[in-house]
């Protein structure tokens, strides 16, 4: 191989390294989903020539999915809102295999309105490629091209497997801040329950009642006053409420009634 070739070949596969490394790389804190996406879809864009790309894929739990485009043309007419209807990134999104090598002009009854405009734009095959892993789909991503010169099949490898490390990365990412998030709400919900402990034990001294007796006027109070049971313990462990705040705004019937 000539030396020049060789230095090619090896940039090449540095820049695969490279990149395939940056996808994988989802558990840093404050992972931007939308951001993530944006760097999948410009690397898509540097492996494959004369391209253009739209990429629509899952953002965070519950949040609408994150739509980008390297082109501006892709979110604008004719095509906003084609590729949301039909066209590869939707069957390969169902079908998780991808679609290389399709010539514009001979899917004109296969994607009735998508491929007469893509070509309207000087746009002349498309592949795509899908986010997808086991039983786990998080969207597609969709490669408009000028060229009609069939995608080498290294290149395909490499599309394939950037799209393996974007969702292996996302997947990742989702299941670390779900873990994070049920983290914080045990943690939130046993230092409620402390306080909650400690408004009781106030309570029981200030007025020499028992802690069950104690549980059932905090209990009143904050159905009477529309709060949470935890936010008005913490106010009297925080000495922003005393006893006898509560007492004075309770119903002496209920008082009478906790003693008991």
């Amino acid at each position: 191989m000539p030396q020049e070739g060789r230095i090619l070949m090896l940039n090449r596969e540095r820049w695969v390294a490279d990149t395939l490394l940056e996808l994988a790389d989802t558990l840093a804190p404050g992972l931007d989903p939308t951001n993530y996406w944006l760097c999948v879809a410009d690397r898509y864009a540097h492996l494959i020539a004369s391209s253009s790309v739209r990429l629509s894929a899952a953002g965070d739990r519950a949040a609408r999915p994150v739509v980008v485009v390297t082109d501006d043309r892709l979110g604008e007419p004719p095509l906003d809102g084609l590729f949301a209807e039909e066209g590869p990134g939707i069957e390969c999104g169902e079908s998780g295999e991808p679609i290389v090598d399709v010539p514009l002009d001979q899917a004109t009854t296969r994607w009735e309105r998508l491929a007469p405009a893509a070509l309207s734009l000087g746009f002349r095959s498309v592949h795509a490629f899908p986010f997808s892993r086991h039983v786990d789909v998080l969207g597609a991503v969709t490669i408009l091209t000028t060229e009609t010169t069939p995608l080498p099949e290294a290149d395909v490898r490499v599309a394939t497997a950037l799209a393996d490390a974007a969702t292996i990365g996302m997947l990742n990412h989702r299941a670390i801040a779900g873990l994070t998030t049920t983290s914080e709400q045990l943690q939130g919900a046993l230092t409620s329950r402390v306080i909650i402990e400690q408004a009781k034990g106030l309570l029981s001294a200030r007025l020499e009642i028992t802690p069950e007796e104690a549980f059932i006027m905090l209990r009143r109070y904050a159905r009477g006053h529309n709060q949470r049971i935890g936010d008005l313990a913490g106010k009297l462990v925080g000495r922003d409420m005393t006893a006898a705040d509560l007492v004075s705004s309770l119903p002496k019937q209920a008082i009478r009634t906790s003693r008991r």
